[in-house]
C-alpha cells in the first residue's frame, strides 16, 4: 500500500464543516473533505431568480433592483448555492487561515452539482484574478482552484486571461458605489493572451454586488471578447431596501 494511502487509512481526515472523522467510503474521494451529511446542507439556488445576477427573488425578473440601470458588461451570473452561515464560515476559514483544502472540497462539491452546460464554441473559463502580493500571502487563488474543478467537470478549458494589476483594499464593508470605484482599472489582459473573438465565463466564489466581475467583463469586452457571463459558488441575497 502506498504511504499516503496507508496514512489516510490510519488517520482519516476530519470534515471541514462538522469536524467529525470522515469514514472510509468507496463513494467518498479522499480529497473531498466534506462528509456526505454535510454535503446535503448546502442549499442550491433555484428559481425564481433574477435572470441577470442570479439572486433569489419572489418572482422571475430580468433585472432586480440591484441590477437595474447598472450598465453591466456581462450577460448573466449564475450562483450555485445560497450564501448562508455554512458557506460564509468555510470561505472565511479558507481566506484567513490559508486552508487550500477547503477550496478543493468546495470546487468538487460545485462540480458535482453541475448539470450539462451549453456554451458557444471557443468558450473559456477564466478565474477572477488575485493580485500577486495577496497570492503570495495566501499561497493560492481560490477562484483558480474552483475553476479547475469546473473545467474538468464541464470539459471547458480554463484560461488565465486576466491579471489583477492593483492591490485594492477588500471589497467587504464598502458601499456598492465604493466597490465599483475600488476596482476601477484594477484588471488587465495578461501578456500573451488574446480575447479577440472568444466567449468567456468568469468564475469566482461569491457574488455580492458584481463590481469585480463587471470590471473584469469590461476589460474582456474591450479586448475583443464576443461574450462574457459569470458563475459563482454562492450568491449573497439582498436585504429589502439594500442594493
Amino acid at each position: 500500500m502506498p504511504l499516503k494511502n496507508l496514512l489516510d487509512w490510519l488517520y482519516p481526515p476530519n470534515c471541514i464543516a462538522c469536524r467529525v472523522l470522515i469514514p472510509l467510503n468507496r463513494t467518498q474521494p479522499r480529497d473531498m473533505l466534506l462528509c456526505e451529511p454535510c454535503q446535503t446542507l448546502f442549499e442550491p439556488i433555484k428559481p425564481p431568480i433574477c435572470n441577470t445576477c442570479g439572486i433569489p427573488t419572489e418572482n422571475i425578473v430580468e433585472n432586480c433592483v440591484s441590477c437595474y440601470g447598472k450598465g453591466l458588461h456581462f450577460t448573466t451570473n449564475r450562483g450555485k448555492f445560497r450564501y448562508d452561515e455554512l458557506v460564509r464560515d468555510l470561505l472565511l476559514d479558507l481566506k484567513f487561515n490559508q486552508k487550500k483544502q477547503i477550496a478543493h472540497s468546495l470546487g468538487k462539491l460545485w462540480a458535482n452539482h453541475m448539470e450539462e452546460f451549453d456554451c458557444e464554441q471557443n468558450t473559456f473559463l477564466v478565474p477572477l484574478p488575485m493580485h500577486k502580493k495577496k497570492r503570495r500571502e495566501r499561497g493560492f487563488n481560490q477562484a483558480e482552484i474552483l475553476t479547475q474543478h469546473l473545467s474538468n467537470r464541464l470539459n471547458i478549458p480554463m484560461e488565465n486571461t486576466l491579471l489583477r494589476t492593483v492591490d485594492t483594499p477588500p471589497q467587504s464593508g464598502l458601499h456598492p458605489r465604493q466597490r465599483i470605484e475600488n476596482v476601477h482599472g484594477a484588471f488587465a489582459v495578461a501578456r500573451g493572451m488574446n480575447p479577440q473573438g472568444k466567449h468567456y465565463v468568469i468564475i469566482d466564489d461569491i457574488y455580492t454586488t458584481g463590481a469585480s466581475l463587471n470590471e473584469c467583463a469590461k476589460v474582456l469586452k474591450e479586448a475583443g471578447a464576443v461574450g462574457v457571463s459569470c458563475m459563482t459558488l454562492a450568491v449573497v441575497e439582498k436585504r429589502e431596501g439594500k442594493n
